[in-house]
């Protein structure tokens, strides 16, 4: 139960964090407009016609442009282009490589690589039990 909270906790703070909550709100705006227009004009053609062409917006339609042109990743956190700004320095680091020479090779590495045959040989039929489950 708590790994559930916690799983549907992660997957909600990533998409408030990519804004991915802004297109979750328009979409339920359409949905809902799509349905208000279309029992309001009689036609679902005409429904889809009034929601899609941005001279109807609903409140929830302003609030969410709005919320995105005031959000953090549209105002001053823009991304730095790569040849303006952004300095990468590559650091070289001397290592010190260690070789021994001297020591023996290790004692698995004489191990034969042959199998042996199997000396127990399996029941002629399986027993009952064996072959139901």
């Amino acid at each position: 139960m708590l790994t559930t909270v916690a799983r549907a906790l992660l997957v909600a703070a990533l998409m408030i964090s990519i804004g991915l909550h802004w297109a979750v709100l328009q979409s339920a705006a359409w949905v809902g407009m799509v349905v208000a227009y279309s029992v309001e004009k009689g036609s679902v053609v005409q429904g889809i016609s009034d929601t899609f062409d941005g001279e109807h917006p609903c409140p929830l339609c302003t609030a969410v442009s709005e919320g995105v042109k005031e959000s953090p990743a549209k105002n001053g956190s823009a991304p730095v282009k790569p040849g303006k700004d952004l300095k990468i320095t590559l650091a070289i680091v001397p290592v010190p490589v260690f070789v021994f020479t001297t020591a023996p090779p290790p004692a698995w590495s004489t191990i034969s690589s042959t199998a042996e045959a199997r000396q127990v040989q399996p029941t002629a039929p399986p027993p009952r039990l064996a072959a139901i489950i």
